[in-house]
């Protein structure tokens, strides 16, 4: 199987290895799966409120549930990518080992806070209080898995960009073109 490239701005093309792209697929598959639960929970509570069926609780409580665990989910694909949210100041201004030195760094700043934060989660899971959710009645030491996981992902793609690829070419920043604006009247 040969590796796929993926191009950032007018750089050359970087490879990926097969593992990668296949952790990239299945982190989409169970955000898209998170999604597409969040929807009909949602949906399932809209329909509940017009129409005159006793509701179920628990779908408020699972779409909530759901909601955070897409979010920590997703946390290592957008990292792999770098399609997480920054502050793209440095790319403009800083140029060949500066830029580098500053990919880096930063890089290993999120590996570190997502790694304590693992450490964390995995405190929750492991020994954490014996309480249940309200509704669904499930350990809530549960309810910290997917959070653990996403960060550990993130934590492993971050330290990944930091020392096996380079960082993204910079985009040039927007300039200014008076003749497309509307003069103030």
């Amino acid at each position: 199987m040969t590796d796929a490239t993926e191009t950032s701005g007018d750089g050359p093309p970087r490879s990926r290895p097969a593992p990668v792209r296949w952790l990239e697929t299945g982190e989409l598959i169970v955000g898209a799966a998170l999604l597409a639960v969040i929807f009909v929970l949602m949906l399932t509570q809209a329909s509940q409120r017009h129409l005159s069926v006793d509701g179920w609780v628990w779908t408020g409580e699972l779409a909530r549930f759901g909601l955070v665990w897409l979010a920590f989910s997703l946390a290592g694909y957008l990292m792999g990518r770098d399609e997480h949210i920054t502050l793209k100041l440095i790319d403009f201004v800083a140029r060949g080992w500066a830029m580098r030195a500053a990919w880096i760094f930063a890089n290993l700043v999120v590996a570190a806070v997502c790694a304590a934060f693992t450490a964390e989660a995995a405190e929750l899971v492991f020994s954490g209080p014996p309480q249940t959710t309200p509704a669904l009645d499930i350990p809530v030491s549960w309810t910290y898995v997917i959070p653990m996981v996403g960060l550990a992902l993130a934590a492993l793609r971050a330290i990944a960009n930091a020392f096996l690829q380079g960082p993204p070419d910079p985009e040039t920043p927007p300039t200014e073109n008076t003749e497309l604006e509307e003069p103030n009247r």
